[in-house]
C-alpha cells in the first residue's frame, strides 16, 4: 500500500476527528436515555407516557402514542425518546443567564475548557490496534487508503489522556469562583479536592498496566494485558479494575462520590449559577468523562477489542483456535472495534446500576475512602504487577 501523502493524511485525520466526534454525540445522549430508562426499571419509577397521557394538545397526541408503540415487541425500549429531544432543544433555546456580579470571561471559559478537554482525550484512545478500514477506492483523493483505529495512537499516550483529562477540573473550579456565590464556590472547591485526591489512586491502578506491558502507548498496552500475560496474571488486573472503577466514579463526580453536586446541601454545585447550553457544555462533559473512563477500563482490564476480559483471551485463544469451526475462528479469536464499544456500554449500564442501588456519602467519607483505603491498595496492586513483569520477562 502506497505511503500518503501530507494532503491524504490531513484529509485522514480529519475524517478520524469527525468518527470520533460522531461516536461521541451518539454514545452520550443514548446513555442519557438509558439513564432513564434503566433507574425507571430499578426504582418502579412511571414515565411520562403513564402520567401525562390524558393531556390534550400535542403533549396528550406524543404520550398516547409512544404508550401505543410500547406494545410492539422491541419498539417498547424506545418509548419516551420524545422527551430526550425535548429537553435537547430546550436546553439549546434557553435564555443564557449572566449574574451581575460573575467574572464575565472566566464564567463564558470554564465550561468550555470543562468540555473540550474532556472531548480532546479520545484523540489518543484506540478502538482497535492497526487499520479499523479502508476507504474505498471511488473517493477522491484519499480512496483505498486505510484509517486507523486511533486519532492519534502515540507512544506516550496514557500520559496524554491523563494530562489533557486533569485539566477538566479547572473549568469546574473556575466556575464555582466566576460565579461569585457562595454555593458554586463550595461545590467548586470540593470538586478540586475531590478530583485531586482520587487522581493519585486512579493513576496508580492504571501504573500497574504500564508495568505488566512495558509500555504507555495506548494500542499497545491494550494488546499485552488482553494477550500477553500468563494466566495469573489476572490478579494484579481483577483488583486494579475495581479500584479504578471506583476512582472513575469519584472523578466524574457521580454518585455515590457526587459531592460537588450534592442538592440537598450545594443546590447544584459549580454549576448552579449556568443556564442554557453553558449548563448543557457540563452537562455533556460529565458523560463524555464517563465515556472516556469506560473506554481505558475497556482498554486496560476488560480487553478491549479482543473478546475475553483481564488477560484471558490470550490464554484460551490457542483452545479457541484449535476447536472452534474455521469461520468462528476469525469473528471470536482477532480484534474487533465493536467488542471495544461494546464493553464500553456495558460499563456506561453500571455507571447507572450503581447510581440506582448506593446512596450518597458523606464528604468525609469521599475523602477517607481515597487516602485511607484506595491509596494502600494501589500500592498493593501495582507491587503484584510487579511481580508479574519480573516473572514473565
Amino acid at each position: 500500500m502506497p505511503t500518503p501523502t501530507l494532503t491524504q493524511s490531513l484529509i485522514i485525520a480529519l475524517l478520524q476527528a469527525i468518527l470520533v466526534v460522531v461516536f461521541i454525540f451518539v454514545v452520550v445522549p443514548l446513555t442519557l436515555y438509558a439513564e432513564r430508562k434503566v433507574l425507571g426499571y430499578l426504582q418502579l419509577r412511571l414515565g411520562a407516557t403513564r402520567v401525562a397521557g390524558s393531556l390534550t394538545g400535542l403533549t396528550g397526541f406524543v404520550n398516547r402514542n409512544m404508550w401505543k408503540l410500547g406494545k410492539v415487541p422491541m419498539l417498547s425500549y424506545w418509548r419516551g425518546i420524545v422527551m430526550l429531544v425535548g429537553d435537547v432543544v430546550k436546553m439549546i433555546i434557553k435564555e443564557d443567564i449572566l449574574p451581575t456580579k460573575a467574572d464575565k470571561f472566566v464564567f463564558f471559559i470554564a465550561p468550555a475548557i470543562s468540555f473540550c478537554a474532556s472531548v480532546i482525550v479520545f484523540a489518543a484512545i484506540s478502538f482497535v490496534p492497526g487499520t479499523l478500514f479502508v476507504l474505498p477506492k471511488f473517493i477522491p483523493i484519499v480512496g483505498g487508503l486505510p484509517v486507523s483505529g486511533a486519532v492519534g495512537d502515540v507512544n506516550v499516550g496514557l500520559l496524554w489522556i491523563l494530562g489533557i483529562a486533569s485539566v477538566g477540573v479547572y473549568g469546574i473550579v473556575l466556575a464555582g469562583w466566576a460565579s461569585n456565590s457562595k454555593y458554586p464556590l463550595l461545590g467548586g472547591l470540593r470538586s478540586g479536592a475531590q478530583i485531586v485526591s482520587y487522581e493519585v489512586p486512579l493513576t496508580l491502578s492504571l501504573l500497574a498496566p504500564v508495568v505488566m506491558s512495558g509500555s504507555l502507548q495506548f494500542s499497545e498496552m491494550s494488546r499485552s494485558m488482553a494477550v500477553g500475560l500468563p494466566y495469573w496474571g489476572i490478579v494484579p488486573q481483577f483488583l486494579g479494575f475495581f479500584i479504578y472503577l471506583t476512582c472513575g466514579f469519584a472523578e466524574t463526580n457521580r454518585l455515590p462520590f457526587d459531592m460537588p453536586e450534592a442538592e440537598n446541601e450545594l443546590v447544584a454545585g459549580f454549576h448552579t449559577e449556568y443556564s442554557g447550553m453553558k449548563f448543557g457544555f457540563f452537562y455533556l462533559a460529565e458523560y463524555i468523562n464517563m465515556t472516556v473512563v469506560a473506554a481505558l477500563a475497556s482498554a486496560f482490564f476488560l480487553g478491549g477489542p479482543w473478546l475475553m476480559p483481564f488477560g484471558l483471551h490470550g490464554v484460551l485463544n490457542p483452545f479457541f483456535t484449535a476447536h472452534l469451526p474455521a469461520f468462528l475462528v476469525p469473528l471470536l479469536c482477532e480484534p474487533h472495534a465493536i467488542f471495544f464499544v461494546v464493553k464500553i456500554i456495558f460499563i456506561l449500564f453500571v455507571y447507572i446500576w450503581v447510581r440506582g442501588t448506593i446512596p450518597r456519602y458523606r464528604y468525609d467519607q469521599v475523602m477517607a475512602v481515597a487516602w485511607k483505603y484506595l491509596i494502600p491498595l494501589t500500592l498493593v496492586n501495582l507491587m503484584l504487577a510487579a511481580a508479574v513483569r519480573y516473572l514473565t520477562v
